[in-house]
């Protein structure tokens, strides 16, 4: 007899196992993610100066785009770190593509294949 003060352990479910093409994937984003930070703060530090133009002193679009690829940076890390615990699908989708967006070249690349790997593993989510 199961009741409210059964000697029964509740059944507890399994974790389940995270694939390897799952964990690279999330090793993708969690690149895409870092790289779309280093872009930011190269944005924000150098504002323009790699470029060799001359900014007026102050805010300039450089330092606002280096803001918004820090978000984008962030929002990536966190989706690996939940495409790692093997949670939320939408926010390790979300990150891949964010780190497309914010970590150049070669964040391109990882976070486009970031998320062909969470397509293809989304049973494991």
């Amino acid at each position: 007899m199961r009741g409210w003060m059964s000697s029964d352990a509740p059944s507890v479910p399994a974790k389940r196992a995270r694939g390897t093409a799952l964990t690279i994937g999330a090793v993708f984003t969690l690149a895409a993610g870092a790289l779309s930070l280093i872009n930011g703060f190269n944005g924000i530090i150098f504002e323009g100066e790699f470029l060799f133009m001359e900014w007026d002193p102050g805010f300039s679009r450089f330092a606002l785009c280096g803001i918004i690829c820090i978000l984008f940076g962030i929002i990536a890390i966190a989706g690996g770190i939940m495409a790692l615990r093997t949670r939320r699908i939408s926010l390790a989708f979300a990150g891949a593509l964010l780190g497309m967006m914010g970590g150049g070249l070669v964040g391109f690349w990882l976070g486009l294949a970031a998320v062909i790997v969470f397509a293809f593993s989304d049973s494991d989510f």
